[in-house]
């Protein structure tokens, strides 16, 4: 039981860069105009779990699957790991974030 916990455990951890990727672009969005940052923030959300759920079962382009970040993760457990991923993840994670937070910096939110 624990070694399982352990497996699930390291696969959800997995796809913590691609949701931070997620934040990014919702931060960066609301940086800017906030008009509609929630709601294009949602649906890039929604796109993404589409796009993993059914764009290889429609056979969807490779480039299209791509647009997802979680297509970049390995899917753990089963596939071999490597750091490319998650490295580059996070960086543009942070990059998105920090556009995010000097966009918000530059807004009279007062």
């Amino acid at each position: 039981m624990g070694r399982e916990l352990g497996r699930v455990l390291a696969a959800a951890a997995a796809q913590l860069p691609a949701v931070w990727v997620l934040v990014g672009i919702s931060a960066a969005l609301f940086g800017g105009p906030p008009r509609f940052a929630a709601s294009v923030g949602w649906a890039i959300l929604a796109a993404c779990a589409l796009l993993e759920e059914f764009g290889r079962p429609l056979q969807v382009g490779k480039l299209v699957l791509d647009l997802s970040p979680f297509a970049h993760v390995p899917k753990v457990p089963g596939h071999d790991v490597t750091a490319a991923p998650f490295v580059w993840l996070t960086v543009i994670a942070a990059a998105l974030i920090a556009a995010g937070l000097i966009g918000l910096r530059r807004r009279d939110v007062l």
